[in-house]
């Protein structure tokens, strides 16, 4: 592993049209992968469009990997069913964190860069990555792939280790 960059806070906030994979509905739950980190979520018992709003950790380092986002149905008695998985290039992110401290900005909101559906992410629709009250977020919604429908909402916070060095002095 190389140089540590910082946080990477990754909020889980909802899923929408999730597919059914028990008798009427699915008990939604999410894995986030980042290298060889891996952080997971509540269950939500009996929902297609599940809220989480839960907030999960990792730490960024060089090089800079995908998070890798799958959603599965908690059974009781078998294995869990896929519901599906995503992708996200987390680069731009990092790169408007650094140009970031290249044009020294102050904490007002400031868009810095759209980020468009590619190959590098599932993003349903553009992304903007904003320099909002001195930390670089992104809101994003991502298509499940391997399944029928599906999207997870992910807010994503980039906390650069000088900044927590300094709060925490």
């Amino acid at each position: 592993m190389g140089e540590t960059l910082g946080q990477l806070k990754v909020t889980v906030v909802r899923g929408k049209k999730l597919v059914i994979r028990d008798f009427k509905s699915s008990d939604p739950y999410v894995i986030l992968k980042l290298g060889n980190q891996t952080v997971k979520t509540k269950v939500i018992n009996s929902c297609l469009n599940p809220v989480w709003n839960e907030e999960l950790t990792f730490s960024l380092s060089v090089p800079v990997g995908i998070l890798n986002v799958e959603v599965f149905d908690k059974d009781r008695f078998k294995f869990d069913d896929k519901m599906g998985h995503a992708h996200l290039n987390l680069q731009p992110i990092i790169s408007v964190s650094r140009l970031r401290q290249i044009l020294k900005l102050s904490s007002s909101e400031t868009p810095l860069r759209k980020v468009a559906p590619d190959s590098d992410n599932c993003l349903v629709r553009e992304s903007s990555i904003c320099y909002t009250n001195g930390e670089v977020v992104q809101d994003v919604w991502l298509r499940l792939c391997g399944v029928e429908s599906g999207e997870v909402e992910l807010k994503l916070k980039f906390i650069e280790s000088s900044l927590e060095a300094r709060g925490s002095a």
